[in-house]
C-alpha cells in the first residue's frame, strides 16, 4: 500500500470515504473501461460499421473477470499506455477475428475521456447522497435553534444579538444554491466523447453523428454539441463547484473551532468509546473533526488551480494537461467525501451548549446594542453625531473602566431624547427575535420547497 494519505490503509479514512476510494479503484477502473469498449462496439454495429457477431462477441467477452490485473498491468506497463495494453490484451479473450474490433474506430482520448466522465458521474451520485445527509442534518438544527439567542460577532468580537439558527439558517442557504448549482452543471459535464484524434469523427462514416449519440445514449451520458477534448471547461466549472462546496464546509469548521475553543464552550464534539483526544493529556477531547473539515477545505481549494491549468491545450491533442485531470478528479471528490463525513457526523453527535451560549451573551457590556441605540438617536440629532456621541462613551468606559451600558443610563445627552424606558427596550435581545426568525423560516421553507424529497 501506498504510503500516503489516500493509499495508505492508516491515513485514508481521515481523508476519504470507502465508497469514493471504491469509484475510482482499479478494479472499478476496468469496470468502466469495459462498458466503454462495449458501448463502442454497439453503436459501431448498429451503424454497419462492424459486424453484429463481433459486437456480441465483445459484449460476451469484454468483462472484468476475464482479466487478471497484474497481467493487465504489465501488458499496459511494456505498451506504455494503460489503454493500448488493454486493447492488446483484450485480443487473447477472442477465439475469432472479432478481438479486431475492440477500439474499432476511437481514439484513446475518447475512451480516456468517457471513462472519467462515467466514473466522475459516479462520483457526483455519492457526493450527492452526502450532501442530502448533510443538508438533513443542517437544516433539522436550524429549525431547532431559530430563537436561540446569541451574539452576532464582527471581526471577533461582540456586534450584534442574533440567533444560532439564523447563524446556520446562512450556511443552509449557501448548501442550497450550491446543490443547485451541481446539479446544473452535471448535465453539462456528464458527456461522452466520440471524435476521434482531430475531433471530425471521420473514423465513424458518414453517420457519425449518430454513431456518437447512440454511444453515449447506451453509456447514459449527454452527447456533446462539439468535441471536446480541448474543451476542458466542463471539468473545471464541476470542479469549481466542488471547491466551493467545500469552503462553506471549511467556513464552517472554522466557526465551530472558534466556539469549541475553552473560552467560548459554546460547541463540542462528542468522543465515542476508545476514542483518545491526546497520548499526553488524557482527559482533553480536542476538535480533530473541525480541524479536519478545514484543512481539507484547504487541500481541495489547492488543487484547483490545476483545473484552470487543464484549460491551456495545445493543438488537437495534449497529455501536457489532461494528466491534471487524473489527479484532481479521484482525489477532489475523494477528499470532499471525506470532509463531507466529517461535517455530517460533528453536527448530528456534536452538543451546542446554549446555556454556556447564553452565559457568555451576557458578558456583553453593551456594545451588541450600540447601533441600535444610534439609530434611535438619529431620529432626533443626525446619525453622524449619534455615532460620534457613542465613540466618546466607548472612550470613556475604556478610561474610566466603567460599564458602556452604565454610561447609556448615566449621560445627559442621551436622556434628552431617550427614557430609560425606551433604553430598556432597546436593549431587549428579544427584539430582534421576529427578524430572525422571519429570515429563518424563510430559508427553511426555500429549502424544504427545493429539495423535499431529500430532508431525511
Amino acid at each position: 500500500m501506498s504510503g500516503e494519505v489516500l493509499g495508505s490503509i492508516f491515513n485514508q479514512n481521515g481523508y476519504s470515504t470507502a465508497k469514493m476510494r471504491a469509484v475510482w479503484a482499479d478494479e472499478n477502473r476496468l469496470k468502466v473501461v469495459c462498458q466503454v469498449e462495449t458501448a463502442l462496439a454497439y453503436a459501431m454495429a448498429r451503424a454497419g460499421n462492424i459486424p453484429e457477431d463481433a459486437y456480441e462477441q465483445i459484449k460476451l467477452r469484454l468483462v472484468p473477470e476475464n482479466f487478471d490485473l497484474t497481467q493487465l498491468r504489465l501488458e499496459a506497463a511494456r505498451s506504455g499506455h494503460f489503454l493500448a495494453g488493454f486493447v492488446s490484451y483484450s485480443q487473447r479473450l477472442f477465439d475469432d477475428d472479432s478481438g479486431q474490433y475492440v477500439h474499432y474506430g476511437a481514439t484513446s482520448e475518447d475512451i480516456e475521456d468517457t471513462c472519467y466522465v462515467m466514473q466522475l458521474k459516479q462520483a457526483n451520485e455519492v457526493i450527492h447522497n452526502y450532501l442530502t445527509k448533510f443538508g438533513s442534518v443542517l437544516y433539522e438544527l436550524t429549525r431547532k435553534y431559530k430563537k436561540t439567542l446569541t451574539a452576532a460577532m464582527a471581526h471577533r468580537t461582540y456586534a450584534a444579538p442574533a440567533t444560532l439558527g439564523f447563524k446556520l439558517a446562512i450556511h443552509l442557504n449557501e448548501l442550497d444554491y450550491l446543490m443547485r448549482r451541481l446539479k446544473e452543471v452535471g448535465e453539462f459535464t456528464f458527456a461522452g466523447s466520440l471524435a476521434g484524434v482531430e475531433g471530425l469523427s471521420t473514423m465513424l462514416g458518414d453517420h457519425y453523428e449518430q454513431v456518437e449519440a447512440d454511444f453515449c445514449q447506451e453509456l447514459d451520458l449527454s452527447t456533446p454539441e462539439m468535441y471536446w477534448h480541448t474543451q476542458r471547461e466542463r471539468f473545471t466549472e464541476y470542479c469549481n463547484v466542488l471547491t466551493m462546496i467545500s469552503q462553506l464546509l471549511g467556513k464552517l469548521g472554522r466557526n465551530l473551532l472558534v466556539m469549541n475553543q475553552t473560552q467560548v464552550g459554546e460547541f463540542r464534539e462528542t468522543y465515542a468509546k476508545g476514542r483518545q483526544g491526546s497520548t499526553v493529556i488524557p482527559t482533553v477531547e480536542e476538535p480533530y473533526m473541525c480541524e479536519a473539515i478545514v484543512n481539507l477545505a484547504t487541500i481541495i481549494r489547492n488543487e484547483m488551480p490545476l483545473m484552470y491549468d487543464t484549460m491551456q491545450v495545445t493543438g488537437e491533442k495534449d497529455t501536457t494537461v489532461w494528466r491534471d485531470i487524473y489527479v484532481v478528479l479521484p482525489e477532489m471528490t475523494m477528499y470532499l467525501s471525506g470532509q463531507l463525513n466529517y461535517a455530517t457526523v460533528v453536527l448530528s453527535k456534536g452538543y451546542f451548549d446554549t446555556q454556556r451560549m447564553s452565559k457568555n451573551f451576557e458578558l456583553d457590556d453593551g456594545t451588541m446594542y450600540s447601533g441600535a441605540i444610534m439609530m434611535a438617536l438619529g431620529k432626533h440629532i443626525g446619525r453622524q453625531n449619534a455615532h460620534e456621541l457613542l465613540v466618546r462613551l466607548r472612550v470613556e468606559s475604556d478610561v474610566k473602566g466603567v460599564l458602556l451600558k452604565d454610561l447609556y443610563y448615566s449621560d445627559k445627552e442621551i436622556a434628552k431624547y431617550l427614557s430609560k424606558g425606551e433604553l430598556d427596550d432597546i436593549m431587549s435581545p428579544g427584539n430582534i427575535l421576529p427578524h430572525a426568525v422571519g429570515k429563518t423560516d424563510k430559508i427553511l421553507r426555500l429549502y424544504r420547497q427545493r429539495h423535499s424529497d431529500e430532508i431525511e
